[in-house]
């Protein structure tokens, strides 16, 4: 069985909602270490369960995956579970000790021979050690944790290991070049479910886990397209959980936890990732939710996202100089730089790939899809009239005020490929521009900005690769028939990424498009931080989610 048997530090450490109850509020969820076999647990004062002293000279890991970790050595061999939400239990080689440290004030107390307690005044951690077996807890008092980290000293650990590798044996990929990789996928796509909750009904999901912990409205779509091939039921509750954050005038937010949201919204994909989902599942029920909610939301865009009543799309965006418009997921897109109002192209394509979407659906419903083929037509004309650049050969957003274009091509430029509204013309002439080294064409297609740009470079979106516009795009090349360039991008994307897996032993949010620097040093709105620590900094995000997802389905797709 081909399987991840890489340890890295970043890699995500956590409990799944497919094994068993989750807690947003109390999430105890780790990244691995990267200068000893220790993981660290994001709790209000971060501890390191770390495995140290046994001096191996012979060490090799049989498995490194997002809930279970098992090597060997010359010592004895090294077990780690994630056995439920709050508690960790394993066993260690001869001679090592199971220890943890704790970044910050904290008072340590052995209450027993067995267990010891890390208390912050809020929460606390108890380890519990006996002979070569060890139980890691986090509880809210200290009979709570104590109590927890005994009971990991009962586990029958040798059956909480293979319940564990018998889910991953349930979805292997035997290829010597990719088998790993979709080993991996599976992994972080587990890690990234949470159980129902608050306004959740059914199992939702976040892009990472850690640093991000609520759910997302694109990024949730681009998961269930995913998770489509592992439970295609889940994949359908991955996209009605967006809808579980919908208000009553139709928005649905940007971000939302099972107790807050935001105050922005997110790209429109909802309708388009749920035909995909609807594929495998055929499943009208869904459809309907989804054709119910979907409208309302889309009547909320129509309402309050246009500025002079034409069939063009503005984001909301904000005087910030790191994120002048996440409402459009472009962060620090120079696009907005200007802090003007945008009719985009963006947005506006998202619009018409919806109502094409929705169009489908109606008509899967027999309800009345005639509504969604106008609002398409509109659309796509407002376009073509108003934002193409003839001279240019390209699609550019216009400022609002003055009508003129706003000259910052962009991935966002091809996106009429995505949305069925180029021209066959329109569609030769973006295709020079993914062929032309000048703009767009890069050893790692496609950078997000055109490289001749003035601040073209390694920082998030001025200039490196994201794999959902690569798979959005791709998309949208095969369907204008454009089928061997839609097939290099894809397979370019696959080849790059399992390259850096291979190297790194994790998938990163995105990529140098001139693949020379590793994704680890690429700036994200300021310059990395070694080690990697994303309490002092983002950086490149480690065991993303849409980037995991959407390679899971290309794999699915190519193998």
């Amino acid at each position: 069985m081909k399987i991840n048997n890489i340890w890295s530090q970043g890699q995500l450490f956590a409990f799944s909602g497919l094994d068993g109850k989750t807690d947003y509020k109390n999430d105890f969820t780790g990244i691995l270490s990267g200068d000893r076999i220790g993981i660290k647990f994001f709790t209000k004062i971060r501890r390191e369960l770390a495995i140290v002293g046994f001096g191996a000279k012979e060490f090799q890991f049989d498995c490194v995956l997002s809930d279970c970790i098992c090597a060997n050595s010359d010592k004895g061999d090294l077990k780690i579970v994630f056995q439920q939400r709050n508690l960790v239990v394993g066993s260690m080689p001869k001679d090592a000790v199971a220890t943890v440290f704790a970044e910050g004030l904290i008072s340590v107390e052995k209450v027993s021979d067995k267990v010891t307690v890390w208390n912050d005044g809020e929460e606390f951690t108890a380890l519990a050690v006996e002979g070569d077996r060890f139980g890691f807890a986090l509880g809210n008092s200290l009979q709570e944790s104590v109590s927890l980290a005994e009971k990991g000293l009962e586990i029958d650990l040798e059956a909480a290991v293979q319940s564990k590798l018998e889910y991953y044996a349930r979805y292997t990929l035997d290829d010597e070049k990719y088998g790993c990789l979709y080993s991996k996928c599976v992994s972080v796509m587990k890690t990234q479910i949470y159980s129902p909750e608050g306004r959740f009904s059914g199992f939702w999901s976040t892009p990472d886990r850690l640093p991000h912990r609520a759910l997302w409205l694109w990024d949730s779509v681009f998961h269930s397209i995913g998770h489509r091939h592992l439970h295609p039921e889940i994949a359908e509750q991955l996209v009605l959980s967006i809808l579980d954050t919908q208000r009553e005038n139709g928005m649905i937010p940007h971000m939302a936890s099972p107790y807050w949201n935001s105050e922005i919204t997110q790209p429109p994909v909802i309708a388009w990732g749920a035909l995909k989902v609807y594929e495998k599942t055929q499943n009208k029920q869904f459809l309907k939710k989804i054709f119910d909610g979907n409208k309302a939301f889309l009547e909320w865009c129509f309402s309050n996202r246009r500025v002079d009543g034409d069939a063009l799309f503005a984001w909301n965006t904000e005087d910030n100089v790191k994120c002048r418009c996440g409402e459009s997921g472009m962060d620090n897109s120079p696009r907005f730089d200007d802090y003007k109002l945008l009719k985009t192209v963006d947005f506006s394509c998202f619009m018409a790939s919806e109502m094409r979407a929705m169009s489908k659906i109606a008509a899967e419903l027999s309800e009345d899809f005639e509504i969604f083929d106008r609002r398409f037509e509109e659309i796509k004309n407002d376009i073509n009239q108003k934002l193409w650049d003839e001279q240019d050969g390209i699609y550019y957003d216009i400022e609002a005020d003055s009508g003129s274009f706003h000259k910052v091509a962009s991935v966002a430029s091809f996106l009429p490929l995505f949305a069925g509204v180029a021209d066959t013309h329109h569609a030769k002439r973006l295709i020079e521009h993914l062929n032309n080294p000048e703009t767009f064409k890069a050893p790692f297609n496609i950078p997000c900005l055109a490289k001749n740009h003035p601040t073209f470079g390694t920082d998030m979106w001025r200039g490196p690769v994201w794999i959902n516009y690569n798979y959005m795009i791709s998309e949208g090349l095969g369907a204008y028939g454009y089928t061997e360039l839609a097939k290099e991008i894809r397979q370019n994307t696959l080849e790059i990424i399992n390259h850096w897996y291979n190297l790194t032993g994790t998938m990163f949010e995105f990529y140098d498009s001139n693949n020379v620097l590793p994704p680890s040093k690429l700036n994200r709105k300021g310059l990395p931080v070694e080690p990697y620590d994303f309490k002092i900094r983002y950086q490149s995000i480690r065991d993303y989610g849409w980037t995991v997802t959407l390679t899971f389905d290309l794999l699915n797709e190519f193998l």
